[in-house]
């Protein structure tokens, strides 16, 4: 059976998908859209539920997008829907896009249901204002094998298409948190999680704490840093040492920094 087709670039279906751009219908709608193969395999991958799956052979840059699509027809989920090339150009919020998109139902994020192994090493991140930043940093807490990433007093949406395309689709495999501060330092307590405050202020050198007990880092946004509740509050304060004339790293670097030190101790650890 052939799938559905959409000609027009003014479709409702075309005009819905330009709207879940926005962070007021993707959480009306508790919606989300990913774009993109790679991006939208990790988000099948990681059990989203996926509604409703576009692409537009035109914009294929290889056989494998073709194989991936003649895939989901042996399955009920996705709904496969072929658009021409104007109508994806319409709905692709991207430059040079790979003729794939999709909707899928967000998923929760509770503190609560968060399942912790024996010995977490966690990322919490206050603040973080740009999709760019949350994204590479996703990558970086990926790469060193954080078990979860915990976002409080978020500007962002979980489900921002610039945060899931900086990822790399990375967004969907982590577990990731929203949770308020005051729950959260109680959560932290009653799991006995040693916390790691990133400030300039800081006298110890990130590479002199041993984490390889249950670990939280914490880092702050670009333009604030942590807030005093969080550094005064911590079990340890850490700064990475800087030889130049720049007194910090920005964010994404300083979480990579950190987390890789964290890695390198615990895989040093077991060996």
């Amino acid at each position: 059976m052939e799938d559905a087709y959409i000609q027009s670039r003014h479709n409702e279906q075309i005009k819905n998908l330009v709207k879940l751009r926005e962070r007021k219908h993707r959480e009306r709608q508790e919606r989300f859209l990913v774009e993109g193969l790679r991006e939208l395999s990790h988000a099948l991958d990681a059990g989203y539920a996926i509604e409703c799956l576009y692409y537009c052979p035109e914009h294929f840059p290889s056989e494998a997008h073709a194989e991936f699509i003649r895939a989901r027809r042996h399955s009920e989920q996705p709904t496969l829907i072929r658009l021409s090339s104007e109508a994806f150009e319409k709905a692709s919020l991207r430059e040079g896009p790979d003729g794939i998109v999709a909707v899928g139902q967000q998923q929760s994020h509770a503190l609560a249901e968060l399942e912790l192994p024996k010995n977490p090493l966690l990322l919490i991140l206050e603040g973080i204002e740009k999709p760019g930043n949350l994204g590479a940093i996703l990558r970086s807490a990926d790469g060193a094998g954080a078990d979860a990433v915990i976002l409080v007093d978020c500007v962002l949406d979980l489900y921002n298409p610039n945060a899931i395309r900086s990822s790399q689709g990375l967004l969907f495999a982590l577990p990731l948190v929203t949770a308020e501060r005051e729950p959260l330092k109680e959560w932290l307590a009653e799991h006995k999680i040693r916390t790691y405050a990133t400030t300039p202020a800081a006298t110890k050198k990130h590479w002199d704490c041993d984490y390889n007990q249950a670990t939280a880092l914490l880092l702050g946004s670009e333009q604030s840093g942590l807030s005093d509740s969080w550094i005064q509050n911590a079990d340890q304060t850490i700064l990475i040492p800087m030889a130049g004339q720049a007194d910090s790293l920005n964010v994404a670097a300083t979480a990579a920094v950190c987390l890789y030190e964290a890695r390198r101790q615990r895989q040093s650890h077991s060996n």
